[in-house]
């Protein structure tokens, strides 16, 4: 692994200063001066144990970790869609409703998972909730792989889109744990390509193992998948989160002692039952009662639903119209793909270079500087779905629509990013809690969506229903630009709403 992350630079000087930690004494619970004397808090004025003491390498291995954790649950996600209607045919099902739920079903399974892993993770730090959840992962893929009849497919598909959904609802508050403002932003758009990348990833690699080895072998592959990530993060993948760091470390100097009056600085004298309903709550909490929150998963989690209604229809739009075999049908979304890869290399050059020349101009640094190049972007969203839907619904060459699943993909990375790196910066300390409200709103609409799509379209054909669903992407289009404006005064109006 060693050769893997030699490109990443080395930082053996401290990165930030005790004062300016989230988990500092400006910000902790006061406490008296007896209980002080036995408090357990940081070494100074390093400690290797701290996050924030680490090299900048060591930082990075853990979000690459996480990265491909994400990759490969979105690689999941939408790998079998191609084989859809040789799964049916195999298990004698006629074709339905049950098209899209062999995909569509998985995000359900995440909702799920995401509460149960965010939860999870307040209790016992977030490296035993990675590595448990992808142990379930590969059994749940293995189970799909064996699959007697379609229920019990369909039952493991669930299972395993809970198990998979761990890095959607804690990798945020991994990124916020362990990366600098100064660089953020990079660290997000690898999370971000991972994401999005990976549902891509998916259907192309899915139609050719389909064809030429069939439709068991794309859950096998799964589990091998999943076997080799996991080797990786036994080895390397860190705790990160300061609250169990250091609770852990008290606990052992109690041991040690047999003091039991030693405490984590960050101890909130919550019961375990409590810490465990509060850290289901919160992400709905937030979701509910946070208007930014509310705001931009509603935004994102609708074209989330229609990037998952791609996913379950370009199969068989590009078979029907225009002839593709089952490989030839997975090569349909490299358009996404393509556009993906597109949008993080614009994001990458000119993401922080906006942000930059903004904190220049503004003269102090705010979270909503990052949503410029998303607001820009919003009406690549339409754009690519009209270019899409007329021009396959009239049959035009096959370039032509797959060219506007490229405008899309661009547009959905110039969203997803800035959007990623603003409920970060903004909610630090909820960070995971602020994105798991997200991800769980975006899984409902990539679960459902694809189930209304094709019902929609055999009434109003491609290219109408590609426009009814750009028209609502128009309305919702001046969120970004309203909050991008706004956004500071709502945080400090609705500040304890995010406790």
């Amino acid at each position: 692994m060693g050769t893997a992350f030699s490109s990443i630079p080395d930082d053996d000087e401290p990165t930030q200063s005790p004062n300016s930690s989230p988990w500092s004494s400006s910000n902790r619970s006061a406490v008296s001066e007896k209980e002080a004397r036995h408090a357990v808090d940081w070494n100074k004025p390093r400690d290797p144990e701290n996050p924030t003491d680490w090299t900048t390498k060591s930082r990075w291995v853990q979000i690459l970790l996480v990265s491909s954790l994400t990759l490969q649950a979105t690689i999941a996600s939408s790998m079998p869609a191609p084989a859809v209607a040789d799964i049916l045919k195999e298990f004698n099902v006629p074709k339905g409703v049950l098209d899209s739920l062999v995909v569509s079903i998985f995000n359900l399974g995440s909702v799920f998972g995401i509460m149960l892993a965010g939860s999870l993770s307040e209790l016992y730090g977030r490296q035993p909730v990675y590595t448990m959840s992808n142990v379930f992962f590969l059994a749940c893929n293995a189970a799909c792989a064996a699959s007697p009849n379609i229920s019990v497919l369909l039952v493991f598909r669930f299972l395993s889109g809970s198990a998979g959904a761990a890095p959607l609802a804690i990798g945020g508050g991994t990124i916020a744990d362990v990366a600098l403002p100064a660089w953020r932003g990079r660290a997000v758009l690898v999370y971000s390509l991972a994401l999005l990348l990976g549902s891509v990833i998916g259907p192309v690699t899915g139609g050719f193992v389909d064809q030429y080895l069939g439709w068991r072998w794309i859950f096998w592959l799964l589990c091998i998948l999943a076997a080799v990530i996991g080797v990786a993060t036994l080895h390397l993948l860190k705790e990160t989160s300061a609250k169990n760091l250091l609770e852990g470390r008290a606990k052992k100097v109690r041991k040690t002692t047999g003091d039991p009056r030693y405490f984590s600085v960050l101890d909130t004298d919550v019961s375990t039952g409590k810490a465990f309903l509060e850290a289901i709550k919160r992400p709905f909490r937030l979701l509910i009662l946070h208007p930014i929150v509310f705001a931009f998963s509603s935004y994102f989690a609708l074209i989330y639903g229609y990037l998952y209604l791609f996913f379950t229809t370009l199969p068989t739009v590009f078979a029907s119209k225009y002839g593709f075999s089952a490989s030839s049908s997975g090569l349909t979304f490299l358009g996404i793909g393509i556009g993906t890869i597109a949008g993080a290399v614009l994001d990458l050059f000119l993401g922080d270079r906006i942000a930059a020349y903004l904190l220049l101009e503004k003269g102090a640094r705010r979270p909503e500087l990052r949503l410029t190049l998303m607001a820009y972007s919003v009406p690549l969203i339409p754009t690519g779905m009209l270019l899409y839907g007329w021009t396959a619904e009239r049959s035009v060459f096959w370039v032509v629509p797959m060219t506007g699943t490229t405008v899309f993909g661009v547009g959905v990375m110039l969203i997803f990013t800035p959007l990623t790196s603003y409920l970060v910066e903004a909610f630090t300390d909820h960070a995971a809690s602020a994105l798991a409200a997200s991800a769980m709103f975006s899984g409902m609409f990539g679960a459902l969506l694809p189930l209304v799509g094709p019902p929609m379209y055999a009434a109003l054909n491609l290219g109408w229903g590609n426009t009814i669903l750009a028209v609502i992407a128009v309305v919702v289009a001046p969120i970004p630009w309203f909050i991008m404006n706004k956004g500071q005064e709502m945080r400090e109006k609705y500040a304890h709403r995010a406790c």
